[in-house]
């Protein structure tokens, strides 16, 4: 029975990983499967905290490596982004299990919306700019990446499509700069709200580090074809993955609570 449960957790960090690194939302994938595997909301929000750090290290290192980390951006919007998640990251401490999963239900069905409707994620085939070019960010900017910083502390799920949005409006970059942003601000977010969790006893570090293997795996191999992928069959594919934890959420989570 362990094994199965260990190989369950490789098994949903892997594709949590590999969609997180690519479009955002592996959240959305590895939350469930934690509360599938008998975590409470709670500890399966610290504990997702534990793969995330790890698969957004091995990105990190991949994007830097291959000359595509656009530091001096990355680093300015880190800034407001590491302020926000200490700020969510303790309040989503305090927040009971069944608020969280009626929080985690609203935000599955946003995101199906929202990736739906959303051209940019649809096709978006404009070519990354030289990871030197100026970028100007200003005061809203570091305002909306601020705001997006609490709400990545509180839960994190789905953050990578909220800065997907903010840097193609604000930034009007390409997905391959706006993927470095994301895999940056990711280790930054992950960084934080673990040492929040971790201090306030919130996390199962065996599970984490089991599923965080699967999620590594999952980013190594997304930043290697991230440029590659055809990003239509990955929204589709997403798409099911969303409806399939709405339904988990809303029949063997919300359900049982009322």
């Amino acid at each position: 029975m362990d094994i199965v449960h260990y190989l369950i957790l490789i098994a949903g960090g892997l594709g949590g990983g590999f969609i997180n690194i690519l479009i955002g939302g592996g959240g959305l994938i590895i939350l469930p499967v934690y509360m599938g595997a008998g975590l409470s909301a709670s500890m399966a929000n610290g504990t997702n905290r534990i793969n995330l750090l790890m698969q957004y290290i091995i990105a990190t290192i991949k994007f830097s490596r291959n000359g595509k980390m656009p530091w001096k951006l990355v680093l300015t919007l880190g800034v407001p982004t590491a302020i926000g998640t200490l700020g969510g990251a303790l309040l989503a401490t305090n927040i009971s299990n069944m608020v969280l999963h009626f929080v985690l239900l609203a935000i599955i069905i946003f995101s199906i919306i929202y990736i739906s409707l959303n051209k940019n994620m649809k096709s978006n085939k404009r070519n990354c700019p030289p990871v030197d070019t100026p970028v100007k960010v200003n005061w809203l900017t570091w305002g909306l990446f601020l705001i997006a910083g609490i709400y990545a502390g509180f839960i994190s799920v789905a953050i990578g499509m909220i800065w997907f949005a903010l840097c193609n409006w604000r930034l009007k970059l390409g997905y391959v700069r706006i993927t470095a942003i994301r895999i940056f601000l990711g280790l930054v977010i992950s960084s934080i709200a673990l040492t929040v969790f971790a201090l306030s006893g919130k996390i199962n570090l065996v599970d984490g580090l089991v599923l965080g293997i699967g999620s590594s795996t999952g980013a190594y191999i997304a930043s290697v074809l991230a440029m590659k992928l055809n990003k239509r069959v990955i929204r589709v594919i997403m798409l099911i993955i969303l409806a399939l934890a709405g339904c988990y959420m809303l029949f063997f989570k919300i359900l049982h609570w009322l």
